[in-house]
């Protein structure tokens, strides 16, 4: 029900399509206040977010051909260096496997 999120004047503005969600989303917005303050994501860091809030909208939405399709890229966080204390031997290799994965990645 969330239909896009923008952050404008250090607050955090949920964009919803119903009214429902937006009563739902006021009750939880103590809880996502408490959790950034808790720990501000990375890709956060330059933008501080001091207050939160919601409001619906009733315009249409956009066909989706209109829509301008923007991927955003993320540096990896994980970097592979974890102790894998794992017996049995195949649960073992699958997970040496994904930390090879990791690592791999890490560097590119």
């Amino acid at each position: 029900m969330i239909k896009f999120a923008y952050i404008k004047n250090d607050t955090l503005f949920f964009v919803l399509n119903h009214p429902g969600a937006k009563q739902e989303f006021d009750n939880n917005i103590q809880s996502i206040k408490s959790a950034l303050k808790f720990h501000n994501p990375e890709e956060c860091k330059e933008n501080s977010i001091l207050d939160i809030k919601a409001f619906v909208t009733h315009t249409p939405d956009k066909p989706k051909e209109e829509y301008i399709i923007q991927t955003q890229h993320y540096k990896e966080r994980a970097n592979g260096n974890f102790s894998i204390a794992i017996k049995d031997e195949k649960l073992r290799e699958l997970v040496q496997s994904i930390q090879k994965i990791i690592k791999d990645n890490h560097d590119t």
